[in-house]
């Protein structure tokens, strides 16, 4: 059931969450803001060339340079950069008209080819004019049109926003920090989690059409929660081909809030992945949305609903219950 799309809210909420953790002694609580900055103003160029990747699949593969260590390119070998003035968490790109010349954005029409990186940074953010552009680690990506050979990378500290992307979507070329002292093994449920936490994961309230104010992810995509599923409980009732069709949110050492109202903990599933939770109940998406604001789980049957910021169902002004948590009826819970 195609619902019509939300648009961002006009005032930011609020944060306001409380971490717990249950899947080990790494709780999530590191949060960093982010703003974007003002458009880019662009080297002039004698010959801008035009993105290969418009409308085709874009591959990223890992690189070493002699300079800077491992790096990630395209396809084709042609260096990618980030940018500065654009934002990582939500992503979101700075770079447009002839500054897209001198950069052209690395666009994809399907998930982009992942090799040697872990696919679970890598995405995409839908830019002004319709197309996908490749994120890593929530950074737009793009090459550079004086790049004109495979292993140029010309782009280097141009303007001193411009940078070499390494295969996390950090800057290339950056000091390295010293690594942590190690610590000893978590005991969670006997499960080894080593790992477990890396990343980051973002979750935001924003305002939707229909059903009022409901979570979503970093990459704006719609989070639900389950009837089937006991909030405070510590399991999932959504596993194997359910698990599938509403893939698990995973539970970072790193993650962003904002205007999340009802505590944050998390859960381990049976097959090794730390949930999120949100005021007891774990948190899905569905992989029949497959763009910001889509709601295409919302009631599926009776069991599947939007999560607002407290963790109720998002049921609008219209919605029967009034947002409450009993269980609901129903199938497999799959829908599919």
């Amino acid at each position: 059931m195609d619902i019509p799309r939300w648009t961002l809210p006009v005032a930011a909420l609020a944060t306001s969450a409380m971490l717990l953790a249950a899947c080990g002694n790494d709780s999530g609580g590191g949060q960093r803001n982010v703003a974007a900055g003002t458009g880019q103003t662009a080297e002039p160029l004698e010959d801008p060339s035009a993105d290969p990747s418009a409308g085709a699949e874009a591959t990223l593969e890992v690189a070493d340079d002699p300079e800077l260590g491992k790096i990630v390119v395209d396809g084709q070998g042609r260096t990618l950069y980030r940018f500065d003035k654009d934002s990582a968490d939500p992503p979101a790109s700075n770079c447009e008209g002839q500054c897209a010349q001198a950069w052209p954005p690395v666009t994809t029409a399907d998930e982009a080819t992942v090799k040697g990186l872990d696919p679970e940074l890598v995405g995409t953010v839908q830019r002004s004019d319709g197309t996908k552009q490749v994120t890593l680690g929530g950074w737009p990506l793009y090459r550079y049109a004086k790049d004109t050979q495979p292993g140029d990378t010309k782009g280097q500290g141009v303007q001193g926003t411009w940078y070499v992307s390494t295969p996390t979507g950090k800057k290339a070329g950056a000091p390295v920090a010293s690594p942590p002292p190690a610590q000893p093994p978590q005991q969670n449920n006997g499960n080894g989690n080593g790992g477990r936490w890396a990343g980051k994961t973002a979750l935001r309230a924003v305002q939707n059409d229909q059903l009022g104010p409901i979570v979503v992810d970093g990459r704006g995509l719609t989070l639900y929660r389950f009837d089937k599923d006991k909030p405070g409980s510590g399991t999932s009732s959504c596993n194997g081909q359910c698990a599938k069709a509403w893939p698990p949110v995973k539970f970072t050492k790193n993650m962003k809030l904002t205007g999340i109202t009802g505590k944050i903990g998390n859960i381990m599933r049976a097959d090794g992945i730390c949930q999120v939770t949100l005021n007891g109940w774990p948190l899905y998406r569905f992989a029949k949305d497959t763009q910001p604001g889509d709601i295409r789980g919302q009631g599926v049957q009776g069991t599947w609903f939007v999560s607002d910021p407290s963790g109720k169902k998002a049921l609008g002004s219209g919605g029967a219950g009034g947002g409450g948590d009993t269980g609901g009826g129903g199938g497999g819970g799959y829908g599919y």
